[in-house]
Formats: C-alpha cells, sequence, structure tokens
C-alpha cells in the first residue's frame, strides 16, 4: 500500500517550518545587517506567525489540500511582503496548484512536489545556484531528496541526507560574492557571511530530517 499524506501531515510540517522562522530570527537578522537591510528575520517570524494562525483555525473540514495551502501562501505574502517571502509564497502557491485540490498526496510524490518549490523560485527570482541565494541550500537539497527517494530510500533517510547537502550549500555560500539582490550592491564587502536564505533552508532541511520519522509513523 502507497504511503500517503492528508491535510493534518501537511499542517503539522508547516507548523514544524514555521518554528525555524522564529528560532532563526534573530540570526537572520544579524546576517541580513550585513548584507542587506536587516529585516529578513522579522519578515520571516512575521510570515511564519500568519501561517501559524491560519492553520490553528483549521477544525478538520477542509481536506482540499491546494485552498489550503494556497490560503497559507497569500497569509505569508501579505505578512512578508520581502523579495524572499514573495518567492517562498509563489513556490507554495506553485506546489498547491500541483497537488489539484487533491485530498491525499502520495509519498512518491513529494520529490517532485520539492522539485516544483525549487523551480519555482529560480524562475521568479532569476538566480540560479553559485549567486549567493537560498538555491545553494535549496537546489542541493532537492537534488539530493530526489535521487535518495528514487532509489528506494525511506524518507526518514532521504530527509536526512538532504539535509546534510543543505547544510554543506550554505557553507558554500560563505566568501561568495552576491550576484543578486541587495547585497549584489556591496561588490564583495561582508562576504564572508553565509546567505540568510540559505541559513534558512539549512535550518529547515534540520527541522524536516527531524519530521521525517514522524511522517513515517
Amino acid at each position: 500500500m502507497k504511503k500517503e499524506y492528508a491535510a493534518e501531515d501537511m499542517n503539522r510540517l508547516l507548523l514544524s517550518l514555521c518554528q525555524v522562522c522564529f528560532e532563526e530570527k534573530e540570526r537572520l537578522t544579524d546576517i541580513d545587517s550585513h548584507l542587506g537591510d536587516g529585516d529578513m528575520g522579522i519578515s520571516m517570524s512575521r510570515g511564519a506567525a500568519a501561517v501559524e494562525s491560519e492553520i490553528k483555525k483549521w477544525d478538520g473540514r477542509q481536506r482540499d489540500m491546494t485552498k489550503m495551502l494556497l490560503n497559507y501562501a497569500s497569509a505569508f505574502n501579505r505578512a512578508a511582503p520581502s523579495t524572499l517571502g514573495t518567492l517562498l509564497s509563489f513556490s507554495m502557491m506553485a506546489v498547491a496548484k500541483e497537488i489539484d485540490h487533491r485530498e491525499k498526496v502520495e509519498e512518491n510524490q513529494l520529490p517532485f512536489l520539492a522539485k516544483t518549490f525549487a523551480d519555482t523560485i529560480c524562475r521568479k527570482g532569476k538566480a540560479k545556484e553559485g549567486d549567493k541565494t537560498i538555491l545553494d541550500a535549496l537546489l542541493p537539497w532537492t537534488r539530493c531528496f530526489e535521487c535518495e527517494m528514487a532509489a528506494g530510500k525511506s524518507l526518514q533517510e532521504s530527509l536526512g541526507k538532504a539535509s546534510d547537502e543543505a547544510l554543506a550549500g550554505m557553507e558554500r555560500t560563505k566568501g561568495m560574492e552576491a550576484r543578486t539582490g541587495r547585497a549584489s550592491w556591496l561588490d564583495g564587502r561582508n562576504k564572508e557571511y553565509p546567505d540568510g536564505g540559505a541559513v534558512l533552508c539549512a535550518a529547515a532541511g534540520r527541522k524536516m530530517a527531524g519530521q521525517g520519522r514522524l511522517l513515517e509513523e
């Protein structure tokens, strides 16, 4: 029997990712004060709080995962209308549309949905790996997750391996010169700091790796 995930599983995962935004708020603020305008931590935590609020309103009757995720994406975008916030919202919307109003998602569809999320950020943000953005952690995470799942590894194992790749990708942004966004205006100054989006992605990967066992139960 194929493993499937429903609305309550999605909500549990998203709540854990919201917690990442809260936990990383100060770190992101510090990094962004050197590479941007210093509001990343505040923006991400506000977006997460908006999503968390919407999830807590869920009474179990709404089972359409597309409608639910579109609602969360809109809430996030309203509360975090920054560049990264908008890109994350667009990506959530793209994933929601791929779910196509189903009430459950099969486990073997997860790598495709992860790739949809990453590809949307690439396209909408007009960035690529090596530009010192969230993609430097997200794309290695996505590739590894896809490969591990295709090789027949469990969800927990796949998320664990992918988490390691995201962390390694984030570490590689230290010393990189930013090629997009406000950080690119610095002409390499403060390049010793990692990219804030990549930091957030690596932390999210670590959290999801911890959630893998719960999802498999």
